[in-house]
């Protein structure tokens, strides 16, 4: 069964969470990308994990400009696995290509050294392999350029062969100098690469004066342009072929050191690999760490027993609309084992937001990241599964159709070690089936090694034997009355902040007072209707 499916992290706001996350680098993104869960199995390595991020969220608490130089060094980092690929498969590598190369390694250079010098090079794994044959070998006759190009360094018969261009190129330059000049002087522009220049019929003085230039002959004429060319004599085409010729050659000696640095590229192919996937996990490290950071994160705790126990544990998105509407939020505190944990509670009491905080906080947890709790300790879980009074899973069936297809698929996975949060058991139904569906539930899911939380109104459901039972503390009554006035002018929003939405231990069959009467009776439904409600409360309540 897969850890998170996309209805249970839609439902938990995980996605949402994990978008906060954001990478520099495309290698960091992707490392993002590919990230997942771990597992039961996994505990050493998430242990580890988080112990790092732990670690690497305190290094950017202690100096944060640190941190920042890193983003800037990783925002800088491309993902040329492709091109090394091509290089290991024999493929030869262009100068552009090449120089992404050498770019790579100056840039690894510069990060390795920035970790040493804040002392945190204990984030990477291992140092970073300088390459420093291949890196030699393409800076050589560059001195300290960051750039790449072919020196001449690279082969002597390159270097002659230049030399012999560049004298070439020098006694053209003489040959076509003099006509150049007037032709500067006439036209203010010189002539192009192809020993030409086109200027404008309609400008009569200059093209009489260029007509009259030794050694420059008029090639085309229509209504747009005139062009005039180099005449080229003996010598000049004489020149123009040897230097083609040795333009040819020293081409072709380019490719010769272009092959020979691709090889060597080639070579060199796993431990460039092994770079950037460092890289890209060290910009996803801090990116995990930066949000940590935002979020006030714990590590949690792993333990070997089947426990999960959050200390004043926060929905992200939950408590920032909270706090956006200017309320308070209430953090949750709990601990779960394998079975079956019930919450009770009015409605708008918290009970569904505290599913999600159970499911986002282990999700979140076993995804590398620290949490947004005082504290918390677990024991990792197989899978989590979600589903909310208002979930959209099984859309074609009616609500309680697709309930019992989702109750379905979590009991056939009830052997394993998974977290299954249920709201509102079998509500989608008259109550008297529903109560009796959801006990049924209830009393096969109790004593399986899966741990599951069901929020309920059912009171028959907190009676059963080895049911554990949270509930909601619910309204403030005592200050009720001296704020009757104002919830009955602000309605629901003058209630919130009368609720009490902190879960307490409930002893065995203890379902607790309804709020409902008090409620209906502050927010000033008629005397008649609030007293005719708390006598048949009474009467329910002898039997």
């Amino acid at each position: 069964m897969q850890f998170l499916d996309a209805e249970t992290r839609r439902e938990l706001d995980f996605d949402a969470v994990w978008q906060r996350i954001r990478p520099v680098s495309p290698l960091g993104q992707a490392a993002k990308r590919q990230a997942e869960a771990f597992l039961p199995h996994q505990a050493a390595q998430l242990e580890e994990s988080l112990l790092r991020l732990e670690q690497a969220a305190d290094c950017l608490r202690r100096q944060p400009q640190g941190a920042d130089d890193l983003a800037y060094f990783l925002s800088n980092l491309r993902d040329i696995s492709a091109l090394v690929d091509r290089a290991g498969q024999g493929e030869v590598l262009d100068d552009t290509e090449l120089y992404e190369v050498k770019k790579l390694l100056l840039l690894a250079a510069d990060i390795q050294g920035e970790l040493e010098r804040l002392q945190w090079s204990f984030l990477l794994p291992e140092p970073l392999d300088p390459c420093t044959g291949l890196k030699a070998e393409l800076s050589r006759g560059q001195g300290s350029k960051t750039s790449f190009y072919i020196a001449d360094a690279y082969d002597q018969e390159l270097a002659a062969l230049r030399r012999a261009r560049l004298s070439l190129e020098e006694r053209l330059t003489q040959l076509r100098s003099g006509v150049e000049e007037k032709v500067r002087r006439f036209a203010g522009r010189g002539l192009s690469m192809d020993d030409e220049i086109s200027v404008s019929p309609s400008d009569t003085q200059l093209v009489g004066a260029l007509s009259a230039v030794e050694g420059l002959v008029k090639v085309q004429t229509s209504p747009e342009a005139i062009t005039f060319r180099l005449l080229e004599g003996e010598e000049l085409a004489e020149l123009r072929r040897e230097l083609g010729e040795l333009r040819e050659r020293e081409e072709a000696l380019k490719a010769r050191v272009r092959q020979r640095l691709s090889r060597l590229v080639g070579a060199y192919a796993p431990q460039l690999l092994r770079i950037l996937k460092m890289l890209g996990s060290l910009d996803f490290l801090l990116a995990k760490a930066r949000f940590c950071l935002e979020i006030r994160g714990v590590r949690p705790k792993l333990c070997a027993a089947p426990r999960l126990a959050i200390q004043q544990g926060r929905h992200l998105l939950v408590e920032e609309e909270v706090q956006g509407d200017g309320g308070v939020y209430c953090p949750l505190s709990l601990e779960l084992g394998p079975g079956v944990t019930l919450l009770t509670g009015p409605n708008m009491g918290g009970k569904t937001v505290s599913l999600q905080t159970i499911g986002l906080l282990t999700a979140m947890a076993q995804y590398g990241l620290l949490v947004p709790a005082q504290a918390m300790e677990f024991q990792p879980r197989r899978f989590i599964r979600v589903h909310l009074a208002s979930s959209q899973r099984g859309q074609g069936l009616s609500k309680f159709a697709g309930e019992m297809a989702f109750v379905r698929e979590v009991i056939a996975h009830s052997q394993d070690p998974g977290l299954i949060l249920l709201d509102e058991l079998a509500h989608g139904t008259n109550p008297a089936e529903g109560a009796a569906v959801a006990q049924a539930v209830v009393e096969r899911l109790r004593g399986e090694p899966a741990m599951t939380v069901i929020t309920t109104h059912f009171p028959s459901l907190v009676s059963l034997e080895g049911v554990c039972h949270y509930r909601v503390r619910g309204l403030r009554r005592n200050l009720l009355q001296e704020q009757g006035q104002l919830l009955a002018a602000q309605g629901s929003a003058a209630l919130r902040r009368l609720m009490d939405y902190s879960l307490e231990r409930a002893a065995p069959g203890q379902f607790g007072q309804s709020d409902a009467v008090l409620v209906a009776e502050a927010m000033g439904l008629e005397p008649e209707i609030i007293a005719r409600a708390k006598a048949l409360q009474r009467s329910d309540s002898h039997g």
